[in-house]
């Protein structure tokens, strides 16, 4: 294959000998794979390389390697589907939160789809995935252990239940009716951008 650097055009050879074998029907898929290998990694060899040095200096090699690239997608990015069984049995509530409003949210959350609990997790936690041991292992922003918590608040005019990714907190406003508490969560979990605050 040619490529074309600083104005020059170079001849590449795919494998050993390339440049004298004819492509034909019986080696074309020979011929993509190669040529597939060499534009995506291959040409990139040396960025590639600086690249998994800065990795392997943050995660040892010998520790990546036992993993699979779908092992490795878990323990980096977590499990994708929700449990809501498990976070219910990993959540905290405050005490002054009611019964009702409890028995509403949960109700909520179990109608929703699974991308719709993604959502909720993501405006509360910051992440959309679950670690790979369970609500359990949920970290605060500084790495500690710091289960989903639900809190309730007082009901002003208009109000919208706040998140604190930081502490993997919901304030839930008191609302009198589920369909209000079904609403307001819809409405949070459809917002296409997030604001921050100091807190």
């Amino acid at each position: 294959t040619n490529r074309k650097l600083n104005g020059e055009v170079e001849t590449i050879e795919l494998k050993d000998g390339g440049k004298d074998i004819e492509l034909t029907d019986e080696n074309k898929q020979e011929y993509t794979y190669l040529r597939l290998r060499y534009i995506m990694l291959d040409s990139y060899a040396e960025q590639l390389q600086h690249l998994m040095a800065g990795v392997f200096e943050v995660i040892p090699q010998e520790l990546i390697l036992v993993f699979d690239y779908q092992e490795l997608e878990l323990v980096l990015c977590g499990v994708p589907s929700i449990d809501v069984d498990d976070w219910k049995a990993h959540t905290q509530v405050s005490d002054e939160f009611p019964e009702g409003l409890l028995a509403w949210f949960w109700e909520i959350v179990e109608s929703f789809t699974d991308e719709e609990r993604a959502r909720l997790l993501q405006f509360t936690t910051g992440s959309s995935r679950v670690p790979v041991q369970g609500f359990k292992a949920l970290t605060s922003y500084d790495g500690r252990i710091c289960h989903f918590t639900l809190k309730a608040v007082a009901f002003p005019e208009n109000a919208y239940p706040r998140a604190h990714t930081c502490f993997n907190r919901i304030d839930l406003p008191l609302y009198k009716t589920k369909k209000e508490l079904e609403d307001v969560l819809s409405l949070v979990i459809n917002m296409e951008v997030t604001g921050f605050t100091d807190e």
